[in-house]
């Protein structure tokens, strides 16, 4: 049976971490990963407590809606979410006053309440964000002093923040991403990214097929055809998926969709797609194509009219298109680096694959995958080539990492045998120690796109 060349050149293009015997870095510069909350040198202070009221519900929506929102919190790394069995005696109803004394001992900075109400057909989610006042100073009492009447009491405290949101039960579980992203907004000063999709690729007896699953984990579900070998899934203009698509070992084109619908796209000298990507607005499109025992990376536009060939390096490979227009890509003979627009910005002496914008709260990084010994770690890289910032360490092949919409997460799979075993993985950037497997999938080609599609212009 014929082979495409793409499966010819397979062990080239697979993760570092079955190249790792070529890396020879030194693994210092990467630093290490710390759980006691410092990191890249600093000390980080302690995650402000939260508490999400656990209040008596009164429809499956309502019992959704608070589980939902608790592990959207509880992943986005920003607070430390307080486990029910500590909060003070109830029961709470939604119309409960906060009493803020009886929350001392739990030292809770935050309280969330959420709950779900029919309106009609649809149903209107609530979230609202108690901030605990300021401590008061007890004044010193002189022993003859005169008593002081009692002051009336304090009205029930109201919400610093609130925010409502209109869904379907279809969109329920989408739009409890939405309002807890708006929630995070409030609180943080930047909107969170849960309203999103994770797609990658994995193994299916002799072929491999596109698996999409939500933000949380939920929701895994398969893409597209599953009798070929298809690669590098990405969501491209009006969200649509996208893929490098091999039937029955054939050279790898492209095409979108369930069906596998054909992209016409005038391939160099007949070369085979191996990977493809978007920017963010959808209006670029770069793509790796290999030809003639070489690889090299192109942009286009959307129309995909032209093909502009930017790498000069050999064996140029697996595109990501930064947020403004930047094309990071691996490439290199013997030790693969990751290059951004012609420049290495991976460390020397590692095996590197795998690249990944993130426009996180300290800058633009790239993440990526580096051998290490006989696994591999995901580190993150300033985009100019600059500080290293790890977030594995020495704990099998951690590999494919993406970034959250949001830029304060990475996902990345990890066959791991300590812990929580190999999967999907989600963890806070600034806190990598936190990673938290939300699904026991592993695979390849890792993306992490919002569910709304950009606006054009």
């Amino acid at each position: 049976m014929k082979r495409s060349i793409v499966a010819l050149l397979a062990p080239f293009f697979v993760c570092a971490s079955t190249n790792a015997a070529a890396s020879e870095g030194d693994e210092s510069i990467l630093g290490t990963v710390v759980v006691d909350g410092s990191a890249g040198g600093q000390v980080l202070p302690p995650l402000p407590k939260l508490a999400v009221l656990p209040l008596l519900t009164q429809s499956p929506s309502d019992t959704t809606l608070q589980l939902v929102v608790k592990r959207d919190l509880e992943l986005s790394g920003q607070f430390e979410v307080i486990d029910q069995a500590k909060t003070p005696n109830g029961p709470y109803m939604r119309d409960t006053p906060i009493e803020w004394s009886a929350w001392d001992k739990t030292k809770v900075e935050t309280i969330v309440r959420v709950y779900a109400d029919l309106k009609g057909k649809d149903i209107e989610l609530t979230a609202e964000a108690f901030l605990a006042p300021p401590k008061a100073k007890k004044k010193p009492v002189a022993a003859d002093a005169p008593v002081e009447p009692l002051a009336p009491p304090a009205p029930p405290p109201k919400a610093a923040y609130t925010h409502k949101l209109v869904t379907s039960e279809k969109d329920l579980r989408a739009n409890i991403h939405r309002l807890v992203d708006a929630l995070l907004g409030g609180l943080t000063g930047r909107p969170g990214g849960f309203a999103s999709r994770l797609i990658f690729t994995s193994r299916v007896g002799r072929w491999t097929q596109i698996s999409i699953v939500d933000s949380d984990g939920f929701n895994l579900h398969p893409f597209g055809p599953n009798s070929h070998t298809v690669a590098s899934p990405a969501f491209g203009p009006g969200n649509e998926v996208y893929y490098s698509i091999s039937e029955n070992f054939h050279r790898n084109r492209l095409a979108q969709g369930e069906n596998a619908t054909p992209i016409p796209m005038r391939l160099p000298n007949f070369g085979a797609l191996t990977g493809i990507a978007f920017s963010g607005d959808r209006q670029k499109f770069a793509v790796s194509i290999v030809n003639d025992g070489d690889s090299a990376i192109y942009v286009s536009d959307p129309n995909l009219k032209t093909l502009d060939r930017i790498s000069k390096e050999p064996l140029a490979n697996y595109p990501s298109v930064g947020p403004t227009g930047q094309v990071a890509y691996a490439a290199g003979n013997h030790v693969q680096r990751i290059f951004i627009n012609g420049k290495a910005v991976s460390p020397p002496g590692f095996f590197a694959s795998s690249p990944s914008f993130c426009d996180t709260p300290e800058g633009l990084y790239v993440l990526l995958t580096v051998g290490i010994g006989m696994g591999s770690d995901v580190v993150a890289v300033e985009s100019t080539g600059g500080r290293i910032r790890r977030l594995t360490q020495r704990t099998g092949a951690n590999m494919y990492p993406a970034c959250s919409p949001d830029g304060r997460l990475v996902a990345y799979f990890s066959r791991t045998k300590t812990g929580k075993g190999p999967g999907l993985y989600v963890a806070p950037i600034l806190r990598p120690g936190l990673a938290k497997k939300i699904s026991d999938e592993v695979g390849d080609s890792l993306r992490w796109d919002p569910i709304d599609a950009p606006k054009p212009d």
